[in-house]
């Protein structure tokens, strides 16, 4: 027998809201679904013959035979006159139906009404997939998986029609991406090609390959035993490797492709090539063949100029090393003058491509330059200017990480935040965004504590933890009772975590602090700033325990950087994302048109780097946690991307 729980009503449970978290809309693809399983849930209860042999028969009134399916409020009229048994699976089809319409309201009161002991035992199956559904759509993945665990897997359930087959691979295979398990979701979505016609496998292996760019070291999951002889995941596996691996040319990643479809011939995606991979051909015929450069190389801005500049030109030799077509490179200072007069130049000196400017006042000024006759490959970002193909704005913007924290946040469940900051332009920008975020995803800040300095941090953890207000209540019952009671103090309750946004010094002292202060055991999640790349472990194991997000060029191995710090060693310190920018920059020049499209990403330094419909190039920063004061990459986890109370 199938036993059901609901895992939004039963204790122990969070309280269902009525608020719907989709987790894919601008991820294309990376977690959809939703739309499409409905239907399949919607057909599946339609479907004849799909309960099990022991369950009860349903009466049928004549005058209901040929009722309306699509009316969920015809349904529930129906239902009223019906056998409880039928009662319940009529309520669960209008559910169904509702969910589709968007109405979460009206699902929640009919789930919450439904007699799930009346269903027969595949409804209550599908009750469950539709369960775990809506806590994904909840922003609740990891009771999506708690859900489902409680059902059998489908393959070996023989009375589910091909329909309830689709269904279930395709909730599981979103459930498991949910929580970055990448393999258990991969494989649902293999076993899913199968169940589906030959109109849907274009869009369905494009689903596959939406999951795969998800996975940060496809080659570290083809190499693991357990896939060695899952043909179609192991070959999928490593054209992902060649997609997301950052090959100094593109003649070098274009060799890999041809050795893999000729590994490959009878893979699903040798037929047809995602477009990242296929269209390499075509880049190596498009890209430029002469660049300028406008960077700051002397005046405030000239150490940043010049590190981006040298991580340009390392990428540049590297190329030519390995047998790479590079372009010509101009080399022009914008420390003085006006920046349009310094594109103009590079235009009558021949270049195809500009890439600067650096300074954002400079990139607010091109945005605004008409006619750019050739196009611009910006190095900042500029608040409320959009832009078109013929200006991408590329910069490192504290934002990026403060919504992407926020995301990875609430999709590990934490829904109350205290937050740290130091009182710094970046810091408060980054915050701002963070905040923002994660109250529109649903979350609550509970409490924002800036610093001014390091000496601070203490002093504010103590305060926001209500330590003080413990130990007041220890003294006044002291006095009361007259006796030295004995008394440890109490941190508040009502946190989920720490959300920080300082540099190293002041990074240190937060961990020590919270476990001075009885909150040890809160998570801390932080930005890119707490940690300078250090490997000296007396130094940084303070640090341990701590989530945070980082560039590539600094969690990942890489020849090319290893070159670059050898070359350049500042290169290791602060001015590491400058000399990751500069790479990126050079291998962007060859791949812009193929990111115009908006659904290929670029495997950058500084991140998986996406373009916008408004011309800004947004990065997906890479997840670590310090342990022995290293750090150690985690797997991305998919984040939810909207959400109406």
């Amino acid at each position: 027998m199938l036993t059901v729980v609901c895992h939004r009503c039963c204790p122990g449970s969070r309280p269902r809201t009525s608020s719907r978290v989709y987790l894919m809309n601008s991820m294309r693809l990376r977690l959809p679904l939703a739309p499409a399983l409905l239907a399949l849930l919607l057909a599946a209860c339609a479907s004849p013959g799909t309960e099990a042999p022991s369950a009860r028969p349903e009466v049928v009134a004549p005058e209901t035979i040929d009722r309306p399916r699509d009316d969920p409020d015809a349904l529930l009229l129906e239902a009223r006159r019906s056998t409880p048994e039928r009662a319940a699976s009529l309520q669960l089809q209008a559910a169904l139906l509702l969910e589709a319409m968007g109405e979460s309201d009206r699902v929640a009161e009919i789930i919450s009404a439904l007699d799930v002991e009346r269903l027969g035992a595949t409804d209550r199956y599908r009750f469950t997939l539709l369960d775990a559904h809506m806590l994904l759509d909840e922003g609740r993945p990891r009771d999506a998986l708690v859900a489902l665990q409680d059902l059998p897997d489908w393959r070996y359930v023989s009375d589910l029609t091909r329909q309830d087959q689709r269904l279930a691979a395709g909730v599981r295979a979103r459930a498991f991406a949910a929580n970055a398990r990448w393999l258990p979701s991969l494989r649902e979505l293999i076993q899913l090609a199968a169940l589906i016609d030959d109109a849907e496998q274009h869009a369905h292996r494009e689903l596959i390959w939406s999951t795969l760019m998800r996975v940060d070291v496809p080659r570290q999951l083809a190499a693991r035993p357990e896939v060695t002889d899952e043909f179609e995941l192991r070959g999928w596996l490593e054209l992902a490797a060649i997609a997301t691996e950052r090959y100094p040319t593109l003649e070098a990643q274009q060799q890999a492709v041809v050795l893999w479809r000729r590994r490959w011939e009878e893979h699903p995606a040798a037929e047809q090539l995602p477009p990242m991979l296929a269209r390499l051909p075509e880049l190596m015929v498009t890209r430029p063949l002469q660049v300028a450069l406008l960077l700051p190389l002397s005046g405030p801005l000239s150490s940043a100029g010049t590190a981006i500049r040298d991580g340009f030109m390392a990428a540049h030799f590297m190329a030519l090393a390995h047998g790479g077509v590079a372009p010509t490179v101009t080399v022009i200072d914008t420390a003085s003058g006006d920046v349009t007069r310094r594109y103009l130049e590079a235009v009558d000196q021949g270049a195809e491509l500009v890439i600067g400017p650096l300074a954002r006042e400079a990139v607010r000024d091109l945005a605004t330059f008409s006619p750019r006759d050739i196009p611009i490959l910006a190095l900042n970002a500029t608040a409320g200017v959009d832009t078109d193909a013929s200006l991408v704005q590329f910069g490192l913007l504290p934002e990026d990480e403060g919504k992407h924290i926020a995301e990875r946040a609430y999709a590990d469940g934490m829904r109350r935040a205290l937050i740290l900051n130091a009182q710094e332009g970046w810091a408060e920008r980054l915050m701002a965004t963070f905040e923002q975020r994660f109250v529109a995803l649903g979350g609550t800040v509970v409490e924002r504590r800036p610093f001014a300095a390091t000496g601070q941090i203490t002093e504010n953890v103590a305060e926001s933890l209500l330590i003080g207000e413990s130990e007041a209540r220890a003294r006044e019952m002291r006095r009361v009772l007259a006796a030295n009671v004995e008394f440890e103090p109490r941190r508040r309750q009502d946190l989920d975590f720490v959300m920080m946004a300082a540099e190293p010094v002041s990074a240190r002292t937060l961990k020590p602090a919270l476990a001075y202060h009885f909150a040890g055991d809160l998570p801390v999640y932080a930005s890119s700033h707490m940690y300078d790349g250090s490997t000296d472990r007396r130094v940084t194991s303070d640090l341990d325990g701590i989530r945070f997000v980082d560039m590539p060029w600094r969690l990942l191995p890489s020849n090319l950087r290893s070159e670059v710090e050898r070359a350049w060693p500042e290169a290791h310190g602060s001015a590491a994302p400058l000399y990751a920018m500069g790479v990126d920059a050079w291998h962007l020049q060859q791949r812009l048109p193929l990111l115009a499209d908006g659904a290929s990403s670029f495997p950058g330094m500084t991140g998986n780097l996406r373009l916008t419909a408004n011309g800004r190039l947004l990065r997906e920063l890479t997840w670590a946690v310090l342990h022995n004061g290293l750090p150690v990459p985690l797997e991305s986890i998919a984040a939810p991307v909207t959400v109406g109370r």
